[in-house]
């Protein structure tokens, strides 16, 4: 007979497909002052981004993150989204900081302006 075999899925973390996306990011969190960081992504979901940054907030932290989307025709729009959420966690990720945030993205968080 053999033994038993356990996976535990942390359905938090992987709730949504995430696509290996690296784009731009600003984000911002306040632990007493108020911070501004940025750094690229390494994985998209809806449900949150893992973010390589040499500043990386606490876990635990309320954060804004602004990601930059390229314009698919080079037409010069830019286009944000944004997203409020949790940092769930912090790691060192391809010899550089990252943190996991846990929010939401959706189109209400959605940003377009031409850059003249």
């Amino acid at each position: 007979m053999r033994p038993a075999v356990v996976v535990e899925l942390n359905r938090r973390r992987r709730a949504a497909v995430r696509y290996k996306l690296r784009l731009p990011v600003i984000f911002h969190w306040n632990d007493g002052t108020e911070h501004t960081g940025g750094g690229f992504t390494s994985d998209v979901a809806l449900d949150g981004a893992l973010i390589l940054s040499s500043s990386c907030p606490p876990v635990g932290s309320e954060v804004r993150m602004e990601v930059l989307l390229p314009s698919p025709d080079h037409s010069g729009e830019e286009i944000r989204i944004e997203c409020v959420g949790t940092v769930t966690r912090t790691a060192e990720h391809s010899g550089a900081g990252a943190f996991g945030v846990h929010g939401r993205f959706d189109d209400n968080h959605l940003t377009r302006r031409i850059l003249v």
